[in-house]
């Protein structure tokens, strides 16, 4: 073990038994001149000790590259044998190790670089672990597969972002001999998920560069820039350079017409989760800002153009859904008329002779409802419409189901508010469904008129998502929430005035009781304020009429007055904001309806067929030449793209040009500098050997 040879020599000379792990222990060692010697010997290199090693695995494995040529000198037949504890051959020791030389030396002697060992990894994968660019670049010259997969999945480059120490010149290697910077192991990790987790911000900003596309998701629907957000916040401004990236001017164009390159493919990496994937999750981890690119806006633009049809039908179609359920609740359930039809009144059929005396209520119903002149409502006219809103139903509870695998979770479909409503209604047309007794009953006329209620306030909202009427819905809903909030705070002061009112006037029908109180105490908030309080209490004593106008007063003051300006001052302070971001907010609901609307179409169970057809219909690019827009932003004529989208994008086009020119000048003029400055280090070193040649003449002369 101390590479003492005489000693190995004198032990052999009297009769030691030599068995064959005495190599092993001679190359652990790094005995060179033992191993030289007991090679010479006739020991056997290969040989397994207990571990299943033979000496060529030691010797990569600690990196000794004597013994290593030594061994490979008598025999390579070891070369790829797996040893038993990792199945991994000596090219793998000495790449997990970061043996550089070792690793040269063992593929130059014919190991193979594809091997794999009980992960299924080859020696790439653990040389790029090991941080060794040296290695990773030997194995990629001589043919090894960049993109091999382990048994997660992973490649050598989601290896090489595991750890922090020089990860950012093995992954330009790698990704310099083509690595694919978007492959996600079978936990949906990419390269750029585990660049972030560890904080590799250079690792992150030269991943984005090259394409990683930050849209990508993790099995569990953590995207990329989830992680960046949180774990490298300055990589954010390296997605905006990719975005600029992307616009440029057309230097083959023709010289008279300035011509303008917009290339969407860095926004439609992940082509399998729709088109709007990437500025959808742009707005889902707070970057909304990003959507006010040139070429998000355009893009935005586009896409709005080719899937409005589809939106526009569901429109339609909810239209008639919710009128539909409208006059059956109105007719069947509001006026009773289904039941008065078929002679039904409570529980009991009418006989032919309780009919005449009846026919007074029938007639009443049907001038109740007479909106169209008809003169009589029959059962089975409001069954046809019940059936027909069946059909309707029916078609959108299979929407529906189909819309829940857009969703991570069911969980997180059911904590959509916008889902549970919608789902109430759909429940309400079974609930209020005549078919249970043949008649309708009383308490199906509240389910009616909530869903009724949630019906066309849900038409509202889908309204609202058309770009056009955003900004109003958005105030509408703005201002809800700030009421909602103020209203909370404020709440133990409308409580209190609730009581008050209710002890000063207890002969009040509207204060009788403390929750048709509290309703009433809100109708006065509006200004619907009642004198006629103060004026009944005739016979109440002076206190009481003294407490009731100071209580009363009050209220105005505090509550008419005060609260409610001061919600009014809220509203319009809100409304102004939302002008000021109007077109931001408009570009993040135009996201969101398109995010929506792609769900429906692309990530359903539909048939294949189907799905073709969305394809070529709701896409931008349903084929690679569409992936590059070419504008003349400065022709009259053009009219693909608006005039204020077109014109931000030349100006981003126009400085990026000018930024080339400053740099190419820049180095230009520092080529320059290093020449004069060469010039002048040349001119110093010459005066320098003529002033020693003066000096050492003067020294000869003076001695």
């Amino acid at each position: 073990m101390g590479n003492a040879l005489e000693t190995t020599k004198i032990l052999i000379d009297q009769g030691c038994q030599v068995t064959d792990t005495v190599l092993h222990c001679a190359v652990q060692a790094n005995s060179v001149e033992c191993v030289k010697y007991l090679l010479h010997i006739g020991i056997d290199p290969n040989t397994l000790d207990t571990n299943g090693n033979t000496p060529l695995h030691w010797a990569a494995e600690k990196g000794y590259t004597e013994c290593l040529k030594l061994i490979l000198a008598k025999s390579n037949k070891t070369i790829n044998l797996n040893s038993k504890s990792k199945q991994s051959t000596a090219l793998h020791m000495a790449a997990e190790n970061g043996y550089t030389e070792c690793v040269q030396i063992l593929l130059h002697s014919g190991s193979a670089h594809s091997v794999i060992n009980d992960k299924k990894q080859t020696p790439l994968h653990l040389a790029a672990k090991a941080q060794c660019a040296e290695s990773v670049e030997i194995l990629l010259e001589l043919g090894a597969d960049v993109n091999a997969l382990d048994f997660d999945k992973r490649t050598a480059l989601h290896s090489a972002v595991c750890k922090a120490f020089l990860s950012f010149h093995v992954v330009e290697v790698l990704v310099k001999w083509g690595a694919n910077v978007n492959i996600q192991d079978k936990y949906g990790y990419a390269p750029l998920h585990i660049a972030a987790l560890n904080e590799l911000s250079q690792c992150v900003d030269f991943l984005i560069i090259k394409g990683a596309d930050i849209s990508s998701r993790t099995v569990g629907g953590m995207s990329a820039l989830s992680i960046i957000n949180r774990k490298t916040p300055t990589s954010i401004n390296t997605i905006k350079k990719k975005l600029d990236q992307a616009i440029s001017l057309n230097d083959q164009a023709s010289a008279k017409e300035v011509e303008l390159i917009m290339d969407f493919r860095y926004l439609l990496q992940n082509p399998s989760q729709g088109e709007i994937i990437l500025l959808h999750t742009l707005e889902e981890c707070g970057q909304k800002s990003m959507l006010e690119h040139p070429l998000c806006k355009a893009f935005l633009y586009l896409k709005w153009q080719k899937i409005r049809r589809f939106y526009f039908v569901r429109l339609i179609f909810d239209a008639i859904f919710v009128l539909l359920l409208t006059s059956y609740v109105m007719t069947a359930l509001a006026h009773d008329c289904y039941n008065k039809s078929k002679n039904i009144i409570g529980d009991q059929q009418l006989t032919e002779s309780q009919e005449l005396n009846e026919s007074k209520h029938q007639n009443a119903c049907n001038l109740k409802v007479n909106m169209f002149n008809i003169q009589h409502i029959s059962h089975r006219i409001i069954e046809f419409v019940w059936y027909i809103l069946l059909v309707f139903t029916i078609i959108i509870i299979i929407r529906k189901l189909i819309g829940i695998t857009g969703f991570t979770s069911v969980k997180q479909y059911f904590l959509s508010i916008t889902n549970i409503v919608e789902w109430f209604v759909v429940a309400s047309v079974f609930l209020t469904s005549f078919l249970y007794g043949n008649k309708t009953y009383d308490w199906q006329n509240p389910i009616g008129a909530f869903s009724v209620l949630f019906g066309w306030s849900n038409l509202m909202v889908m309204i609202g998502q058309l770009p056009i009427f955003g900004t109003y819905i958005a105030m509408f809903t703005k201002v809800q929430k700030e009421f909602a909030k103020l209203l909370l705070a404020y709440s133990c002061l409308l409580i209190g005035f609730t009581i008050s009112f209710c002890t000063l006037f207890p002969a009040s029908n509207d204060f009788n009781n403390p929750l048709i109180g509290i309703v009433k105490v809100l109708v006065m908030m509006t200004g619907e304020l009642d004198i006629d309080l103060l004026l009944k209490s005739e016979e109440s004593p002076v206190i009481f009429d003294v407490s009731a106008y100071i209580t009363f007063i009050l209220f105005i003051v505090f509550v008419t007055v005060v609260l409610m300006n001061l919600l009014v001052g809220i509203a319009v302070h809100d409304i102004q904001g939302l002008h000021k971001t109007a077109d931001l907010s408009k570009l993040v609901r135009q996201t969101q309806l398109i995010h929506s609307q792609e769900q429906a179409l692309f990530q359903g169970c539909l048939p294949r067929r189907v799905i073709n057809f969305f394809n070529w219909s709701a896409r931008v690019t349903p084929s690679a030449y569409r992936v590059v827009l070419y504008v003349k932003p400065l022709n009259p004529t053009e009219k693909r793209l608006p005039r204020d989208i077109m014109e931000d994008a030349l100006n981003i086009a126009r400085q990026k040009r000018l930024n080339t020119v400053d740099y190419k000048q820049a180095v230009l003029e520092n080529k320059m500098e290093n020449k004069a400055l060469v010039e002048e280090i040349k001119q110093l070193k010459e005066i320098v050997h003529h002033q020693q040649d003066l000096l050492i003449q003067l020294i000869n002369k003076a001695s």
